[in-house]
C-alpha cells in the first residue's frame, strides 16, 4: 500500500474516533444546561450508535457497487457541518437529532475506511496493517477526552465543536486529494456471489467472528461504563479514574502493531487462538476489578484489559479482512462494524440494568459470565467450521 494512501486512511480513522471522544464526556454537562433528564440523556447517547449501526451495512453494500470515496468525503463533510449545530441545539429533540446525524456521518466513514484498508492490504500483512488502523482508533478514543478537557478549560465549551468542524474539514481535503477510488469492478463481482447478510451468516466461521466481536466490544464498553462507579466506592477521584481508563485504552492501542506482526506469522488457527487468549485476559481483568482495593490495583486490572484488546483485536481484524477479500469487502465491513455499533448501544443499557437490580459488583460478575458464554459460542462455531472442512477433505 502506498504510504500516502495509508496515512490518509489512518488520519481519517483517528479523526473519526477523536470526534467521538472529544464530545462524549461533556454531553452530560451539555444536557444538564438544557434540563435534560437521565432517560433522554440515554436516548441522546443511544441515538448516535443506532443511526451509525443502521447506515453502516447500507453504505458498505452500495460502496461495493458505486465506489467508496464518495462516502468517506460525504461523511467527513457532514461530520464537519453537523459539529457547528451542537451549540445551536437548545432542546432535547434538537440535540437528539444532531447526535443521530453525527452518527450517520460516522457510519459513512468507519466501515469504508476499513474496506479501503482491507482492499489495499498486501497479502500476509493483514495483521500489522489493520493493527495500525486499530491503534489509531484506540488513540483517537483515548486522546479525545484529553483534547476536549483542554479546549473546554482554556477556550470555552463551544470551542470543542469548532475544533471538531476544523478537524473534519482538514481530513476531508486530505481524502479528496490523496485517496484514490477503490476497485469497483472487483467489488461488484464479489457482491454478485454473496448478496445478502443471510448468506454470509450461514458460514460458521463468520458466525464465530461476529460473536467474538460482540464479546470483545461488550467487555471493553463495560469496563469504561462501570469502572467510574466502582472506583468511586474506593474514594478514587475523577482524575485518577480517567488515568485508569486512558492507560487501558492506550495500552490497547500500543500493542496493536506488535501483535499484528505476530498474527501475520500465524495461520487462521493461530489467529483464532490469539483472539481466545486476548478475550480471556479481558474476562480475568473484569472479574478481578471488584476485588481491587485501591487505585494501583485497578490500574493493573485496567492495563490487562488493554493488553487483552491488544492481543485479540489485530488477529480479529486480520481475519475480518480475509473474509472481506473472499466475499465483498464493503458489504462485509458494513456488517462487521454494525455489530460493533449494536454492542456499543446495548452494553451500557445491559450493564445499567444489572447494576440497578443486582448491585455493582454483581454487574462485573454477570458481565464476565455473559462474555464467557459468548466465548463458548465462538468456540462452538469455530469447531463446527473445522469439522465441515474435515468432511470435505
Amino acid at each position: 500500500m502506498q504510504k500516502k494512501i495509508f496515512w490518509t486512511l489512518l488520519t481519517t480513522a483517528f479523526a473519526s474516533m477523536l470526534g467521538l471522544g472529544v464530545i462524549s464526556p461533556f454531553l452530560p454537562e451539555f444536557a444538564s444546561k438544557h434540563g435534560i433528564n437521565g432517560f433522554w440523556l440515554g436516548v441522546i447517547f443511544a441515538g448516535y450508535g443506532i443511526s451509525r449501526g443502521f447506515i453502516m451495512p447500507i453504505v458498505g453494500r452500495i460502496s461495493d457497487r458505486r465506489g467508496r470515496k464518495m462516502f468517506v468525503t460525504s461523511g467527513l463533510l457532514l461530520f464537519s457541518i453537523i459539529s457547528l449545530f451542537y451549540p445551536a441545539a437548545k432542546s432535547v429533540w434538537s440535540l437528539t437529532l444532531v447526535r443521530m446525524i453525527h452518527g450517520l456521518a460516522a457510519g459513512m466513514i468507519m466501515p469504508i475506511v476499513m474496506a479501503y484498508i482491507g482492499e489495499f492490504t498486501e497479502k500476509g500483512r493483514e495483521g500489522v496493517t489493520t493493527g495500525a488502523m486499530n491503534m489509531m482508533f484506540y488513540f483517537g478514543m483515548a486522546a479525545g477526552p484529553l483534547l476536549g478537557g483542554f479546549l473546554n478549560h482554556f477556550y470555552g465549551f463551544n470551542s470543542i465543536f469548532y475544533t471538531m468542524c476544523g478537524l473534519g474539514l482538514l481530513t476531508f481535503f486530505m481524502v479528496l486529494f490523496f485517496l484514490p477510488e477503490s476497485n469497483i469492478a472487483q467489488s461488484t463481482l464479489a457482491v454478485d456471489k454473496h448478496t445478502t447478510f443471510g448468506k454470509l451468516l450461514q458460514d460458521n466461521f463468520i458466525r464465530a467472528i461476529l460473536i467474538i466481536t460482540i464479546v470483545i466490544t461488550f467487555m471493553l464498553i463495560s469496563f469504561i461504563a462501570l469502572l467510574p462507579s466502582l472506583a468511586a466506592i474506593d474514594h478514587i477521584d475523577a482524575v485518577h479514574i480517567g488515568i485508569i481508563i486512558s492507560v487501558g485504552i492506550f495500552l490497547g492501542g500500543i500493542f496493536q502493531i506488535p501483535f499484528g506482526k505476530i498474527a501475520d506469522k500465524f495461520d487462521d488457527v493461530g489467529k483464532l487462538i490469539m483472539i481466545g487468549i486476548g478475550t480471556s485476559l479481558g474476562m480475568f481483568s473484569l472479574i478481578a476489578m471488584p476485588f481491587c482495593p485501591n487505585f494501583d490495583a485497578l490500574l493493573i486490572a485496567g492495563a490487562f484489559m488493554g493488553i487483552g484488546a491488544g492481543v485479540s483485536a489485530p488477529a480479529l481484524s486480520s481475519l475480518a479482512v480475509i473474509i472481506g477479500q473472499k466475499t465483498a469487502m464493503g458489504t462485509w465491513m458494513g456488517i462487521f462494524n454494525c455489530v460493533k455499533s449494536i454492542a456499543f448501544v446495548i452494553t451500557p443499557l445491559v450493564a445499567g440494568l444489572i447494576m440497578d437490580s443486582m448491585g455493582l459488583k454483581a454487574a462485573f460478575y454477570s458481565i464476565t459470565m455473559l462474555a464467557f458464554f459468548g466465548g463458548l459460542g465462538y468456540i462452538h462455531y469455530v469447531l463446527k467450521r473445522y469439522k465441515e472442512m474435515k468432511k470435505v477433505c
